[in-house]
């Protein structure tokens, strides 16, 4: 049997880029050149100081993995299917009703949306999504912004709060939204529900008190439109229970994103708070 290849990854480059950010390839920073060699296609030899054994090296790896990379087919159709679901809407249209901002392009080329995701900020264009913050992002990204547009929100919020397991469609996606979202908060928080409270803070939510023993009860908005109740019980080691996590949601989220993206959707809020831990 063949040996699977390894694909080349953003930090195979980052590791030998100077990581200066000095602007001269025509990005940023070091991380966004080697997000675009990987992702877009942009040429590596952009970057004037590369070791010639070191360009010789990612050149011949780019080439060998020819249209591999990093990320499954299905992934790029994706993206490019939504974008196609989204090249006929009139973005000023689109902007209040999933609560985004609205700039003007350059030049008359139409506009873009500013979307908040998780506190990070991220222009839209039908053709291509760019961090106002240089935070990393990826393809993944790509699809979960693009959906929110696609779907282009719905009813006002209600209010009524309800758990993964009741949306239709969900059977399938609960036993992943519980390990890859509930799970992971609840272990990079176990025994420390003050440090998620500052966590929590940076993401801007509002805290409630509730009839329950929940240490933690808040309210944040990953996207917009659709916010994330989050309870947190820590745990009890005496008595043999982890600590836990329960996300619920506004009756109306799947009016604002498909039942995928909102699974990955929790597991971006995961990974954000972990690393906020």
């Amino acid at each position: 049997m063949a040996e699977k290849k390894r694909l080349l990854q953003i930090l195979d480059l980052i590791k030998i880029l100077p990581r200066n950010n000095c602007k001269e390839c025509g990005f940023t920073t070091c991380m966004a050149f080697a997000t675009h060699v990987l992702r877009e296609g942009a040429k590596p030899e952009l970057c004037p100081y590369w070791q010639p054994q070191d360009l010789a090296f990612i050149k011949k790896s780019l080439k060998d993995q020819g249209n591999d990379s990093a990320y499954p087919d299905h992934l790029f159709s994706a993206r490019k299917f939504v974008q196609g679901k989204i090249k006929d809407y009139d973005f000023s249209q689109v902007a209040d009703r999933i609560g985004v901002g609205l700039e003007s392009l350059p030049d008359g080329e139409g506009s873009c949306l500013i979307i908040n995701l998780l506190e990070q900020h991220f222009r839209v264009t039908k053709y291509e999504i760019k961090s106002l913050e240089n935070v990393e992002h990826d393809l993944w990204d790509h699809v979960l912004l693009y959906n929110y547009v696609a779907e282009n929100g719905g009813r006002p919020l209600i209010g009524e709060w309800v758990p993964m397991e009741s949306l239709p469609g969900s059977l399938a996606k609960r036993k992943v939204f519980v390990t890859g979202c509930e799970e992971k908060i609840a272990a990079a928080y176990s025994g420390n529900p003050e440090r998620l409270r500052a966590s929590l803070k940076v993401l801007k939510a509002d805290f409630f008190t509730i009839d329950s023993n929940a240490e933690v009860a808040a309210v944040f908005y990953p996207l917009p439109k659709i916010p994330f109740q989050i309870l947190f019980w820590d745990a009890a080691i005496e008595d043999g229970f982890p600590a836990q996590v329960k996300i619920l949601f506004d009756a109306t989220v799947l009016d604002y994103l498909d039942i995928e993206s909102l699974v990955f959707l929790g597991e971006k809020c995961a990974e954000r708070l972990s690393k906020l831990a």
